[in-house]
């Protein structure tokens, strides 16, 4: 499993890995994790969290960190142009030197130390999570070198523009051009490609008709492990409180919606901060809160840093409603964690997969699909009063964790591999398969 995304490190690109790692062995696999010794900081949260227990984890030393070589490269150039009179809106260096992402330092030594564990532990099969996506460059390397499956997983996409993503600043031409031809390899050379959602099959098997057959969904889901401590019972905050964690994706998506939600109704005098409050925990709290301020909401915001997840998860639980947000073809881990807690969502979001889980498993969430702050605050207010005359439905948990937890997804990674993989593959070893006692009782899930 090459997973630069694994504890200590504690982003939520950790969690699908580490549930993974942990069901493998559970139900017959044995994993051996090969993630980075010295993460970047600058887009790594560093924690205490180690990998699940009896998990055997190597971790390698990236040699050069070619961002920080294209930051100063390009502040250089930036005062050079500047003398000519030359506003330079974009740092070419790095699309220039971060092919395919600014992780690539950790290629070398993670190569030598897979192949090492490849060898001295007969592995069987090779798994590349990515972002980042010198994730795939190892497992393409390591297949090559040692004829070993290889399984590539996309949490994210790469060289595929879709929703929001379009609105970005684009890339320079030569680098569309890199990437569409990096993606198309890595599809070519995965015996299995796997994706978080269906819209983001969808996109890459009309892309890549000819490995359309490699393409499987496999969704993030919950992690059930983390749900016992959470009382169903437990008491809710005394305010009306919609609560917001992780990336709120300013540039991406903006700000303006919600806010511009809140922002109505306390004009409009129905809601004030003795009776609502939004409680945030994330990053760029100092532009929420300046953002805040400028729209005269402030004083209805409580806006905090990252905190510890298990502790997120109470605080969730005692909230009223969970505001959703998406980068389009992909689906927010929070939204499933929602459900699960049974807390109805408020989702601002694009028609789409994601609108349809919330109305199947959470009937009494609100999804607002137009830019339209008028019907985010419908929302809030209709949400306000049923919540006062006790008229909230339950989600349909049981249903959903049948679906969506994290023990049950990874059984379908397993089922998966058995059916496109070892079934075709004689070369493994027969004892390093699943057991398939293990797999009967989600023979009813859909593959796709």
């Amino acid at each position: 499993m090459i997973c630069y995304y694994y504890p200590p490190l504690i982003d939520v690109g950790c969690k699908r890995s580490v549930a993974f790692s942990k069901y493998f062995k559970k139900h017959g696999w044995i994993p051996y994790v090969l993630s980075v010794k010295n993460p970047d900081k600058t887009y790594c949260l560093i924690g205490t969290d180690r990998p699940p227990e009896g998990i055997y984890a190597k971790y390698s030393y990236s040699l050069i960190n070619p961002y920080k070589i294209a930051g100063k490269l390009n502040g250089l150039f930036t005062k050079v142009m500047r003398l000519l009179s030359v506003k330079v809106s974009r740092n070419y260096f790095y699309d220039l030197l971060c092919i395919p992402d600014l992780f690539w330092g950790w290629i070398p030594l993670a190569t030598f130390d897979g192949l090492k564990l490849i060898r001295q532990n007969h592995i069987d099969l090779i798994y590349a999570s990515c972002s980042p996506f010198s994730s795939a460059i190892i497992g393409i390397i390591l297949k090559m070198k040692t004829k070993r499956p290889l399984i590539i997983d996309f949490r994210d996409i790469y060289a595929i523009e879709s929703g929001a993503l379009r609105h970005s600043p684009s890339k320079p031409r030569l680098r569309e051009q890199i990437d569409s031809w990096l993606e198309r390899n890595m599809l070519k050379w995965a015996d299995l490609f796997l994706v978080t959602t269906e819209e983001m099959r969808a996109l890459y098997a009309d892309k890549y008709k000819e490995h359309s057959h490699k393409i499987w969904t496999v969704h993030n889901g919950v992690e059930t492990a983390e749900l016992p401590s959470i009382s169903p019972s437990i008491k809710k905050y005394s305010k009306f409180t919609i609560v917001y964690s992780g990336n709120y994706y300013l540039q991406m998506l903006g700000p303006h919606l919600f806010f511009e939600s809140l922002s109505l109704l306390k004009r409009q005098k129905k809601i004030s901060s003795y009776l609502f409050q939004f409680v945030y925990y994330g990053g760029e709290t100092e532009t929420l809160k300046r953002i805040s301020k400028q729209l005269e909401i402030d004083d209805l915001m409580v806006i905090n840093p990252y905190v510890p997840h298990k502790k997120l998860l109470k605080i969730i639980a005692r909230c009223h409603l969970h505001l959703i947000r998406i980068m389009q073809p992909m689906i927010s881990s929070k939204l499933f964690e929602a459900i699960a807690l049974n807390i109805p969502l408020l989702a601002i979001i694009p028609p789409g997969e994601a609108e349809r889980l919330i109305k199947k498993f959470s009937p009494s969430s609100y999804v607002v699909t137009d830019s339209s702050p008028e019907k985010a605050a419908e929302a809030i207010l209709d949400a306000m009063q049923k919540y006062g005359q006790n008229q909230i439905e339950d989600n349909h948990v049981s249903e959903f964790l049948l679906r969506f937890s994290r023990e049950n997804l990874t059984l379908k990674f397993m089922r998966l591999v058995e059916n496109t993989i070892l079934s075709t593959k004689s070369s493994l070893h027969q004892g390093h398969s699943p057991n398939n006692s293990n797999l009967t009782h989600i023979h009813d899930l859909p593959l796709i």
